[in-house]
């Protein structure tokens, strides 16, 4: 009996060692201070860099490190009290990576300004926000994503559909420009580290030769969350190649656990449906070779 117990509570800890192993394991993007063009003040700069972060946060996609708290980072401290090694960017990245970091991010505050204006006897206010990140690789040492985002009063040199409403202070008229920084987040993301994966071929649901809701093999442990969109991309052979076209996208519903979520169909629901008949008869082999999957996206422009 003491035996068979034992053998239980090993079997128990092999099987807690692996569900461990398997894990989604984000990787670490150490952020960097922001540097402010001329005219940009150190507090605006910080105050965008805390909402690029915040907003990073929020996609639960990466574990951050931020350089004010990264008490690892002592060593690079040393390197940059070396007038050489500022100038060593191989050499900086090398004791980066040995800090066990992905990625680095690094900003730069191009503008950040705030114009009044009189409305109906009285002074309005609205903030210019210019700014970019970039994010470097550490392993290779090469920039794997950069973007400049331009928020203006106005649609010229604006980011098109993204117009500042006038705000009765500078600070209001600020932090409605810094909100926006959520967004631009999200989109970066998607662009440059779009999720993918497959759907689960069982427990869909149709309704008349369309397939209604489904489910997706990504969850919390990846930053999945309810109203989050994904393209369906279905495979063909060409040139003995599987290649892959979006057929249609869907919305998530339910986020059932950290590797699943549920997801409701909004396009090209005739096209899943055939896409997933055809895939459930193909051979085991083929099943592998050819999965249905999916992306993330933005938002359809149309939905069902």
């Amino acid at each position: 009996m003491l035996k068979r117990i034992i053998t239980c509570v090993v079997l128990l800890c092999v099987a807690m060692i692996v569900v461990k192993a398997q894990e989604a394991k984000k990787p670490r993007m150490y952020v960097e201070h922001f540097t402010e063009a001329n005219g940009v003040s150190e507090s605006d700069s910080d105050k965008i860099r805390q909402a690029v972060m915040a907003a990073l946060n929020k996609t639960k996609r990466f574990e951050l490190v931020d350089q004010d708290a990264e008490h690892s980072m002592k060593k690079e401290g040393e390197r940059r009290s070396d007038e050489k090694a500022l100038s060593d960017e191989k050499a900086r990245t090398q004791t980066i990576t040995a800090a066990a970091h992905d990625y680095i991010l690094n900003g730069n505050v191009l503008a950040c300004s705030v114009k009044s204006e009189q409305k109906d006897g009285k002074t309005m206010y609205s903030c210019v926000l210019n700014y970019s990140i970039t994010v470097t690789e550490v392993v290779s040492s090469t920039t794997v994503a950069t973007a400049t985002f331009d928020h203006s009063p106005s649609g010229l040199g604006g980011t098109v559909g993204k117009f500042l409403d006038l705000s009765d202070s500078k600070d209001k008229a600020i932090a409605s420009a810094v909100n926006m920084i959520n967004s631009d987040i999200g989109d970066f993301l998607i662009k440059e580290f779009p999720l993918e994966s497959t759907i689960v071929p069982m427990d869909y649901e149709v309704k008349k030769d369309k397939l209604v809701k489904c489910y997706i093999n990504l969850g919390s442990d990846h930053g999945v969350k309810k109203g989050d969109y994904f393209s369906v991309l279905a495979p063909s052979m060409r040139a003995g190649r599987t290649t892959y076209s979006e057929i249609g996208k869907m919305k998530v519903e339910e986020v059932v656990d950290g590797t699943m979520s549920q997801c409701k169909i909004v396009q090209g629901d005739k096209k899943i449906f055939t896409a997933m008949e055809a895939f459930q008869a193909l051979d085991e082999a083929s099943q592998n070779q050819q999965a249905l999957k999916v992306k993330a996206t933005v938002a359809p422009l149309f939905s069902l």
